[in-house]
């Protein structure tokens, strides 16, 4: 009988923990907004990856860019057109933070 008291507290403490960490990581994905660059990744970004995977990073443009032509050349099948459109797509909702003021 002992036992199952120790248990219980046990189970209680891991199931608050494992619900903690699902609120916080609904609460720290929002849904990417909609738009021509977002269908294109979901296109053809996610047969390689995950569609999270690129959207849990934050890069300046000129990297966005570099990663894009690095996808195209890895056999990501995107046009010069279609990787400007992700491109500039990932730069404005997914861009690098600015720059704290000093």
């Amino acid at each position: 009988m002992r036992g199952n008291v120790v248990k219980r507290p046990a189970v209680f403490l891991a199931l608050g923990a494992l619900s903690l960490l699902a609120a916080h990581a609904m609460a720290a994905d929002p849904a990417p907004p909609p738009g021509p660059g977002l269908d294109l990744i979901n296109e053809r970004c996610g047969f390689c990856h995950t569609t999270g995977q690129v959207f849990a990073k934050h890069k300046s443009a000129t990297d966005w860019a570099a990663t894009v032509q690095s996808m195209a050349d890895r056999g990501a099948e995107v046009s010069p057109e279609e990787a400007k459109t992700i491109t500039d797509y990932l730069a404005a909702h997914y861009g690098a933070p600015a720059p704290a003021a000093q």
